[in-house]
C-alpha cells in the first residue's frame, strides 16, 4: 500500500472523501444560518455524519492518501477559531463550538475526534498486514460518531434515570442509545466493507461478526459512560479498537500469523 505517486484510484477516492466531509460541514452551516439551528444541534449533525468518510480508507492503493485526508482535516479543525482571519475557519468554529470553546478559542471535541481518526487510519494503513482488518478500526470509529453522537440527543429528550461518574452526569437512556447505535453501526460498517472492499473480512463467520459487534457496542457504552467529559472522542474509539483487535485474535487465532508473518 506504499507507492511514490498517487494512482487515479487514489485521486478519485480522495475527492470522494473531501466532498463528503465538506458537504457535511456545508449542510451543518446551512442548518445554523438558514434553519436557525443552535450550534449544539449542528455540531451533533457533523459528529454523526462526518466520520463516514473513513469508509473510503480500504479503497486507497497508497497509504499516505488515506492519511493525508485525516491529517488535513485535523489541521483545519485546529486552526478553526473565532479570531481566524479566514472566514471559512471562523464559520467552521461557529458551527461546531461549545460554549466553553469560546474561552479556549479552539473546538477541542472535534479536534480529538479527528485525532482518533488520524491515529487509527495511520496504524491500519502504514502497517500493511493490518490493512485487511481496518474494519475493526472502522467499527470502533462508528461507535464514536454514531453511538457517542446519538447519546446526548436521546439523553436530553428521554433521559430520566441519571448517573454520575468522573464528575460527569449521564443518563441510562443515553447509554442505551450508545449501545444500540454502536451495534447497528458496527453491522453497517461490516456489511459495507464486506460488500465493496476486499481484505480479511471473509475469515470471520456471521456469528463471529455478531459477537464482535456486541463486544464493540458493549465496551463503547461502558467506556463512554466512565470517560471524563471532553475526552470520550479519544477513549471510545481508541480503547474500543484495541479491545476489538484483541477479541478478533482470540476468536480467530490464525489472524495472528496473518499479521505478524506476512
Amino acid at each position: 500500500m506504499l507507492q511514490s505517486f498517487p494512482t487515479s484510484v487514489d485521486l478519485i477516492v480522495l475527492a470522494i472523501a473531501y466532498v463528503w466531509v465538506i458537504s457535511v460541514l456545508v449542510i451543518g452551516e446551512g442548518l445554523r444560518r438558514l434553519g436557525n439551528y443552535p450550534p449544539a444541534m449542528t455540531r451533533k449533525f457533523i459528529h454523526l455524519f462526518a466520520g463516514f468518510s473513513v469508509f473510503t480508507v480500504p479503497f486507497y492503493t497508497n497509504s499516505w492518501a488515506a492519511i493525508i485526508v485525516a491529517v488535513s482535516f485535523l489541521v483545519l479543525i485546529f486552526l478553526a477559531s473565532p479570531k481566524s482571519p479566514v472566514k471559512s475557519l471562523r464559520n467552521m468554529f461557529e458551527v461546531m463550538a461549545r460554549e466553553e470553546d469560546y474561552l479556549s478559542g479552539h473546538i477541542w471535541g472535534p479536534f480529538l475526534y479527528a485525532i482518533s481518526i488520524t491515529i487509527l487510519v495511520s496504524i491500519f494503513t502504514l502497517l500493511p498486514t493490518l490493512t485487511p482488518f481496518f474494519v475493526l478500526a472502522a467499527m470502533a470509529l462508528t461507535a464514536m460518531y454514531l453511538g457517542d453522537g446519538i447519546a446526548p440527543l436521546v439523553g436530553a429528550k428521554y433521559g430520566k434515570h441519571k448517573y454520575t461518574i468522573s464528575k460527569c452526569t449521564r443518563s441510562v437512556e443515553g447509554s442505551l442509545a450508545v449501545f444500540f447505535a454502536s451495534f447497528l453501526g458496527a453491522w453497517i460498517c461490516w456489511a459495507f466493507l464486506d460488500i465493496f472492499a476486499t481484505g480479511g473480512l471473509q475469515i470471520f463467520s456471521i456469528i463471529q461478526v455478531a459477537f464482535l459487534s456486541l463486544v464493540c457496542a458493549s465496551f463503547a457504552t461502558v467506556i463512554e459512560g466512565v470517560s471524563p467529559k471532553g475526552i470520550d472522542n479519544l477513549t471510545v474509539p481508541l480503547l474500543t479498537a484495541l479491545i476489538l483487535f484483541i477479541t478478533a485474535l482470540i476468536i480467530y487465532p490464525p489472524m495472528l500469523s496473518m499479521i505478524f508473518i506476512p
